[in-house]
């Protein structure tokens, strides 16, 4: 099969949390698998040396071509919208304004490029509108419904190119009075697939999750289909990670310790129970919830590394300013992010909701036992200690609530001092657990089967 893959990012080229690694494990898995797999980005600034240049396509003024990992990689070179810092925004995080024209432009220029592909495969918002009179078969994927685009109704029809009536009230592309990249993917795609199964059912059961649109993915003639992320175990390996001090395996974890040890080192703080945390710093996470508790924690032992910033940075960087020796806060760094999984005790998660997760599998992959909120895909991934003894990857609670989080904190802290047998046999079974990309692409593969066939079948501008 010809797939083309069309997203803002694809990992390593083009990267900023769990959509990127999910692109290229995706591209990565069709490949192994013996399909032909495209993957098209924007050519953001930091691009601008890649690829072998040729014609553009709409908006586009030229597509750079490369290849990674096996996959063709188009470059969607648009300097209007893509030649500025960043992928989102500028260095500070402040998103453009012009979102809804940058991307806009983009899925214009994708749908024209969709033609002699057999499946087209759209990740996003950022290409929702792409799914548009698509000449080939569409899959639209929700990754973080938090992230919509929303533009002028009439201005974003025209600048897609697309006919007037998906403009009318409650249309694919109108809603509430604009246009809505994300509502455009889910009803024009001809399958709609998200990154677990449990948030495939929190999508449809809750409108603040899905951005209002939950009873529009209620009526959709296919139910969407929740589909694990996975990672590359290739490129998250205690073996060979140049980021781990001393290689550790499920067998043998105990070199695992001097990772530990540079993790205190460079953070400065005091020995305890290292929790850590990579990501976003912003209110789905549910860091906030750690505010009313974190002085008394930090007294019982606890320790927090937290790498990325975010709308949360005031409040976290006031805990470590009043615990410098229990709490550090720094900038996101890949080096220090594979440290913080291969490093830490223990791995916190506390979101209000997570779509998937990529940061409790590096975590479990590296023996960090993760330490979640049982919601979307840490609900799938996770398995907590009480639950299931014999198979547990981890703790987790299920109220968003500040005490249901510091009792299973101090669960957490409780078996790593008085339990090492429980504790080595969580390190293990998270290592032990199979995330890689295989099964995920199969599932997609029976998916773009699907689209293809309902594609054929349905009525004329259905």
């Amino acid at each position: 099969m010809k797939i083309l893959l069309a997203a803002s990012e694809f990992s390593p080229l083009a990267r900023t949390g769990g959509l990127g690694e999910a692109v290229a494990g995706i591209a990565r898995g069709l490949v192994a698998a013996g399909h032909e797999a495209t993957v098209a980005i924007p050519r953001y600034r930091h691009l601008a040396d890649l690829g072998t240049r040729q014609d553009g396509i709409g908006p586009a003024e030229a597509i750079y071509r490369h290849e990674v990992g096996g996959a063709q990689v188009l470059l969607i070179d648009d300097p209007v919208s893509f030649d500025r810092a960043g992928i989102y925004g500028d260095q500070h995080g402040e998103g453009y304004e012009d979102q809804w024209e940058r991307f806009g432009r983009f899925s214009a220029s994708i749908r024209l490029l969709s033609a002699g592909y057999d499946l087209v495969h759209l990740h996003d918002a950022h290409t929702g509108p792409a799914a548009l009179d698509n000449p080939a078969a569409t899959v639209f994927t929700i990754h973080n419904p938090a992230y919509g685009i929303f533009g002028p109704l009439e201005d974003t029809a025209d600048l897609l190119g697309v006919s007037s009536r998906y403009t009318e009230p409650e249309a694919a592309l109108e809603w509430w009075g604009q246009a809505s990249f994300l509502k455009a993917g889910i009803v024009a795609a001809d399958r709609v697939t998200t990154v677990s199964t449990s948030f495939a059912r929190q999508l449809t059961e809750d409108g603040s999750i899905s951005g209002g649109l939950d009873g529009v993915l209620r009526a959709l003639p296919h139910p969407v289909a929740g589909i694990v992320n996975g990672l590359l175990p290739e490129e998250w390996d205690p073996r060979t990670d140049p980021a781990v001090t001393a290689p550790f395996t499920p067998n043998r974890p105990f070199p695992r310790k001097a990772t530990r040890a540079a993790l205190l080192a460079e953070s400065g703080l005091a020995d305890g129970i290292v929790f850590g945390n990579v990501g976003r710093m912003a209110e789905q996470k549910g860091l906030h919830l750690l505010d009313p508790a974190i002085d008394t924690l930090v007294a019982e032992g606890l320790r927090l590394v937290l790498v990325g910033d975010g709308d949360l940075n005031p409040m976290v960087d006031g805990w470590a300013q009043r615990h410098p020796h229990g709490i550090w806060h720094t900038s996101y760094e890949e080096r220090l992010a594979r440290v913080v999984s291969a490093g830490a005790d223990f791995y916190l998660m506390p979101s209000r909701f997570e779509p998937c997760g990529i940061g409790q599998m590096y975590a479990m992959r590296y023996g960090a036992p993760p330490v979640v909120r049982l919601t979307g895909g840490l609900d799938d991934t996770v398995i907590d200690l009480d639950e299931s003894p014999a198979t547990a990857t981890g703790f987790g609670f299920r109220d968003f609530r500040t005490e249901e989080l510091t009792k299973t904190i101090r669960r957490a802290m409780r078996v790593f001092r008085k339990s090492k047998a429980e504790y080595r046999r969580l390190q293990r079974n998270g290592m032990l657990t199979d995330f890689s990309w295989g099964a995920a692409v199969q599932h997609y593969l029976v998916t773009y089967e699907q689209a293809v066939t309902y594609r054929r079948e349905r009525p004329a501008g259905g």
